[in-house]
């Protein structure tokens, strides 16, 4: 499935879930705010806090609470997220953020995370500046898409049903007309959230990502 055709499969399933967040009086709870620093878990650091508030320019965002038809939590956390690696993208526990003033039913990023056998390579991609793709000198592989999308593998050991997996993809959407085209600011929201995660999965040493994302190649 294309990355596109299964965000949109993704958010269907949210939108629809979202009407499950009500309390019981059937009316629609409204979460919390939060600052940049307490999204995803609070795995932003002080310069992914302050890109996620150039992508979105607000300082109040929110995250979806209650629970899937499954039962598990919409919420994001570290633990959750690393305990479904290897589920399909309708049980997974992404970080999905919303700008807090409720004017979109879609959220302003959705970050998840994948266990993956195999990784692109940056020699067979197409670096020249008009592809549209910008890629990071960043763990194993890491590109920022046109205005929505941006991936970053890394390495990254674990075990699941199919075996045994050596990477760790690392997905962020952006929701096009909201997020302000800044290819370095979404990596480095989606840098800082996966290092959190490669702390989580006990694999840092090895996924040997940096805490300051360095400048896209020039192509």
């Amino acid at each position: 499935m294309k990355a596109t055709t299964r965000w949109a499969a993704f958010l269907t399933l949210v939108v629809a879930g979202v009407t499950a967040c009500g309390n019981d009086s059937g009316e629609e709870a409204k979460p919390d705010v939060l600052s940049a620093t307490q999204v995803c878990d609070g795995t932003l650091d002080t310069a992914a806090a302050a890109a996620l508030g150039h992508l979105g320019g607000t300082d109040r965002f929110t995250e979806i609470e209650g629970k899937k038809e499954s039962g598990t939590p919409y919420k994001f956390s570290l633990k959750h997220a690393a305990e479904t690696l290897y589920d399909d993208p309708s049980k997974k526990n992404d970080c999905l953020i919303y700008k807090a003033d409720g004017k979109n039913d879609f959220p302003l990023l959705d970050i998840s995370f994948q266990a993956r056998k195999s990784h692109p390579d940056l020699a067979e991609e197409d670096k020249s500046s008009d592809s549209g793709e910008m890629f990071f000198p960043l763990g194993l592989f890491a590109s920022a898409r046109g205005e929505d999308s941006t991936s970053l593998y890394f390495a990254c050991p674990t075990s699941g049903p199919d075996g045994k997996m050596p990477y760790v993809e690392a997905e962020m959407f952006s929701a096009r007309g909201q997020v302000n085209p800044d290819g370095k600011g979404r990596m480095t929201v989606l840098n800082a959230v996966s290092r959190a995660m490669a702390e989580e999965l006990g694999c840092a040493a090895e996924a040997k990502l940096p805490a300051e994302v360095p400048d896209a190649l020039a192509g």
